[in-house]
């Protein structure tokens, strides 16, 4: 060999032997499968309603996929089974009381496990807190009396986001651990998910979704799962889902297939609860991750208005009948507290806010059938209330000159509103005369008048002033001979409005607001047209009532040409009606102040009949360096003013970085909102295409608000703004009585501004006699809380289930409590009520 050979030939055995140094190196290196073990939790998502109605979902999915698990069980001993949805049990429970029986038995032996504790799956960003509340109250309550269980594993794999202070709503429910899939962080599968106010659960993505499909093993799987995390112990969701199903015949071969198989993962049947444990005991250092999990699907918050509006109104109605239920019982005015009204209608409820129905990505028929529960519940909860408010009007001592009128606040602050009645005129009499229960003549102004048989119907609206927290006023309605005069320094005209707090100018031609001038900052709110209904294209993928695709262009509504009109002209309050039309639809938007109200509302009807069109309405506001904050279940959050579509509940905010201004936009049945730059605008209608093509078609009605306000939101009292607007003050017509009850009276008030009373209710049990309260703060700051109750009590902090775990100390009716930013505080109560003799 020559010498010249002898490097080359050198080379070639380097290379050779790099080479099989390095394939065994990665022989080496590479993971062994067998390290790794696969956790089976059988699961069958099933959708309450989505492309086919509850009642195909009772009678036939949840039937047929209970009754196939058993079946699996049946031929794989020691198979395990995850389901949640109480919501579903109880259908079964009714429907069929024999499978029920089985479900129970396969509990007891605990390979058939309950989770999630929720009453359904819900939308977790527009539900109001007391809503979630209310999803784990029912819904855990539910499977300790069913099956005696305290579930702790939160289960919402498929809601499309999760709020900021839903770690603390699990915790106070006494879930510890949280499973999920949408808007996962990015850290891994397991992390420690921090809500606003540090509380924590343990949270896990399973990897490959909630329906893993076993044939073809899951070795793959979990290897790429590996990557971002040391844990070689991962739980899988598998069975078919959607349209339930559960473990599936071939998930069931693949188990015997591959739970030997030298080169595939080991398998094991597994509790979640129990896996959660191991993995709090592994010593592992999870990721902790301090944000809100969200946004996905942004037309969501928008689309199926109708659904979203009965939502709303539903809460606000449940929770004002719960605590003038509670008051007429714990003062003793009425033994009898409507529970079975109260709970059927508030788990009617809870069941139209499963994620698929309150979002709006349902079929049409969905929204038929949801209409009719949100029906039923309405009229028990105006049953509830209407009894309520009777017992304690007939506690008040009505006895004066005229007809007593009663107005009641379901808020724990005073407050001063316009309020709309209706009243009789008697035989003779050409008008009325509204007195206060000193005799002090108040403003009204005819709004409406109707015959109903021999009767003449006035409708009519006043400013109730000063009316008392968590009580009532007394009214007196006088016959009059002649139509009385008021002064008063509201001005209209179609140029603009004015009162004591704004002066107002439109263009005439387009209607859209040109100047909001606030006579007390003395400056200027719009940095340009404001209240201007934007059309803007949308070109989203297919599943339209999911995504959005909005374009930067848009038309102006009323651009070319709209109708100016004085509506109303009155001393209580003054409207311009701007009338307009785009293609096929047509707008009709009255701007309205009033007097004594510090706020401008506008109510927005229309009939809308587009396709693949968003409308917004779009406020620029003189806020430099804005910090834009949307309230969200029982807080609020900061987000940037980039212009992305996000949920919020009654407001959201602009304010200047230094806090000396700001503008709050309220509004009483809305959740989509965008902020960018200092354009604040309302998501207002969505006309999606996918899966309900009709979606929204047909006329809606809505009311938003602009609160310019000095100072910040805080400072402002911007959450008491939109609680005012969602909570109407409520009149009542009472009869002439004695009582033992004052014209004008409080039962509670709740200080400082910062604590909100969320509820107030009776004890949850037929047997139980404790009254609830439930506060929390909302500006993130420590506060104190002086209670004084008309009662000499005992009481008790407890979770939200009313599980009491630590006395509270009072001197006889008066407790302090402490708050730290953010907290939700629950308190029961207990006392004899007083009886009316």
């Amino acid at each position: 060999m020559s010498r010249k050979a002898q490097p080359a030939l050198a080379l070639f055995f380097f290379l050779l032997i790099s080479s099989f140094s390095m394939a065994l190196g990665e022989e080496q290196t590479k993971p062994n499968p067998r390290d790794f073990t696969a956790h089976l939790i059988g699961h069958a998502h099933i959708d309450l309603a989505w492309l086919w109605l509850w009642e195909e979902t009772v009678h036939e999915i949840a039937v047929q996929t209970f009754k196939g698990t058993l079946a699996q069980m049946e031929k794989m001993p020691g198979l395990t089974f995850a389901q949640s949805q109480p919501a579903i049990y109880e259908a079964v429970e009714k429907l069929d009381p024999g499978l029920f029986k089985k479900i129970k038995e396969k509990i007891k032996e605990g390979t058939w496990i309950p989770v999630g504790g929720m009453w359904a799956e819900p939308d977790l960003n527009m539900p109001d807190g007391e809503s979630l509340a209310r999803q784990l109250l029912y819904g855990k309550k539910y499977f300790q009396e069913k099956f005696g269980l305290d579930v702790t594993v939160g289960w919402n794999p498929d809601s499309f986001g999760h709020s900021f202070q839903l770690p603390q709503i699990l915790n106070k429910a006494g879930i510890k651990f949280y499973v999920f899939e949408r808007c996962e962080p990015g850290v891994g599968p397991v992390f420690w998910w921090e809500g606003a106010d540090g509380s924590r659960v343990l949270a896990y993505v399973p990897p490959g979704w909630y329906l893993v499909d076993l044939k073809n093993g899951v070795r793959d799987l979990l290897l790429e799962a590996s990557k971002l995390t040391p844990l070689k112990e991962f739980m899988l969701l598998y069975g078919a889902g959607d349209h339930g199903g559960g473990p599936r015949p071939t998930d069931v071969e693949a188990i015997l297939k591959f739970r030997d198989d030298p080169g595939h993962p080991r398998l094991a049947f597994v509790n979640p609860e129990n896996y959660f444990k191991n993995l709090e005991s592994s010593g592992i250092e999870f990721p902790v991750v301090k944000k809100e999990l969200n946004f996905t699907f942004p037309a969501c918050y928008t689309t199926q208005a109708e659904t979203k509006k009965w939502n709303r109104r539903l809460e606000n109605l449940l929770l004002s009948a719960e605590k003038f239920s509670a008051l007429a019982v714990f003062s003793g005015f009425r033994d009898y507290y409507p529970e079975r009204d109260i709970d059927e209608a508030w788990k009617t409820v809870l069941r139209q806010q499963f994620h698929d129905i309150l979002d709006g990505s349902s079929i049409g028929p969905v929204y038929e059938e949801s209409r009719r529960y949100y029906e039923e519940a309405g009229e028990r909860g105006k049953r509830a209330l209407d009894f309520s408010l009777e017992a304690i009007a007939n506690q008040i001592d009505t006895r004066g000159e005229g007809r007593p009128l009663v107005v009641f606040n379901p808020l724990g602050w005073e407050r001063t509103e316009p309020l709309e009645v209706e009243l009789s005129l008697t035989a003779g009499a050409r008008s009325f005369r509204i007195l206060s229960h000193d005799g002090r003549e108040i403003p009204f102004q005819v709004i409406g008048e109707e015959t109903k048989g021999a009767k003449r119907i006035r409708k009519i609206i006043f400013v109730a002033e000063n009316i008392p927290a968590m009580g009532y006023r007394l009214f007196r309605v006088l016959d009059a001979d002649q139509e009385p005069t008021f002064k008063s320094l509201l001005t209209a005209s179609p140029n603009g409005l004015e009162n004591e707090f704004f002066r107002l100018s439109f263009d005439q031609k387009t209607g859209w607001l040109k100047s909001l001038y606030d006579k007390t900052q003395r400056k200027e709110v719009l940095a340009g047209e404001g209240n201007v209904l934007q059309a803007i294209i949308d070109e989203p993928p297919s599943m339209s009532a999911w995504e959005l695709g909005l374009k930067d262009e848009f038309w102006k509504i009323g651009e070319k040409g709209a109708r100016v009109e004085v509506l109303e002209k009155g001393p209580v309050r003054a409207t311009i009606r701007v009338t307009s039309s785009f293609r096929n639809s047509t707008f009709i938007q009255d701007i309205i102040l009033h007097s004594k109200l510090r706020r401008v509302d506008f109510r927005l009807q229309m009939d809308w009949q587009e396709r693949n069109l968003m409308i917004k309405a779009a406020f620029p506001v003189a806020a430099e360096n804005g910090r834009a904050d949307f309230e969200i279940p029982y807080g609020y959050v900061t987000r940037p003013a980039d212009g992305t579509e996000v949920p919020a509940l009654k407001w959201i905010d602009l304010s200047e970085e230094n806090g000396n201004s700001g503008v709050s936009l309220l509004n009483d049945c809305k959740y989509g909102f965008d902020v960018k730059g200092n354009v604040m605008r309302l998501s207002v209608i969505h006309g999606a295409t996918s899966p309900d093509p009709e979606a929204d078609r047909g006329e809606h009605e809505l009311v938003y608000s602009l609160f310019p306000h000095q100072g910040n939101w805080q400072d402002a009292g911007t959450h008491h703004k939109a609680y005012e607007l969602n909570n109407p003050l409520i009149a009542r017509m009472a009869m002439v009585h004695d009582g033992r009850l004052p014209a004008v009276h409080s039962f509670f008030r709740i200080e400082p501004p910062n604590v909100v009373l969320s509820a107030m209710k009776k004890e949850s049990g037929y047997d139980e006699r404790a009254l609830i309260l439930r506060f929390y703060e909302t500006f993130g700051r420590e506060s104190r809380l002086g209670l004084e109750l008309p009662w000499e009590v005992e009481a008790w902090e407890t979770d939200l289930l009313e599980r009491p775990w630590k006395k509270i100390e009072s001197n006889g009716k008066i407790m302090d409590l402490f708050f730290k930013p953010f907290e939700i505080k629950t308190i029961k109560i207990e006392l004899r009520p007083r009886r009316t003799e």
